[in-house]
């Protein structure tokens, strides 16, 4: 049972909150995730309850340093999905893609990319191992850019798949891929 962990960035705007979260349940439960852990300062929203379990961990925070220690470690089983919510308009067909890539190659890491260039959101991770050393690097920088270090130190064994996703990278604003969403 796949697991995705998408780190919810504090957004003021609560009606832009519920839209992301019952955006992003819908479209991993799609995907096949039966398990989605959102964190973050949730405020009381929670979406429509279309994963077989969805946890929301209510938890504020200033810096996403360390932010993966006080979320990420219940209610992971692997494959583990780590999603940054600053980028949270993906498709299913996105996920589906990922995860039929760690599914076929073998490669433990796989990242989508656009163009031959890989992002370092969403990470697809095949075991808890790697996302320890994820948690550990977070531990001493911020989420984005512990992410982008575990890629660098982990570069032999990721897989970058090119997806075709109009909202990959798509930074969370107000009107960014509300269309898609609507």
């Amino acid at each position: 049972m796949p697991t995705a962990l998408m780190i919810i960035p504090p957004i003021a705007d609560e009606g832009l909150l519920k839209i992301i979260v019952n955006h992003a349940e819908r479209n991993l439960a799609k995907a096949g995730f039966n398990n989605v852990v959102f964190c973050g300062p949730l405020r009381g929203i929670y979406g429509f309850g279309s994963a077989a379990l969805t946890v929301y961990i209510d938890q504020w925070y200033s810096s996403s340093r360390g932010i993966l220690t006080r979320c990420g470690e219940t209610y992971l089983t692997p494959p583990i999905m780590l999603i940054r919510g600053t980028q949270p308009y993906l498709s299913p067909g996105t996920y589906v893609k990922l995860l039929w890539a760690l599914r076929s190659f073998n490669r433990p890491i796989v990242v989508p990319a656009r163009g031959g260039k890989g992002l370092s959101t969403p990470i697809l991770m095949a075991n808890a191992k790697l996302f320890r050393r994820l948690i550990k690097l977070n531990r001493r920088f911020k989420l984005a850019s512990a992410m982008v270090r575990f890629l660098i130190e982990n570069r032999r064994d990721v897989l970058m798949v090119e997806v075709n996703d109009e909202c990959l990278g798509v930074r969370v604003t107000p009107s960014a891929c509300l269309g898609v969403i609507k």
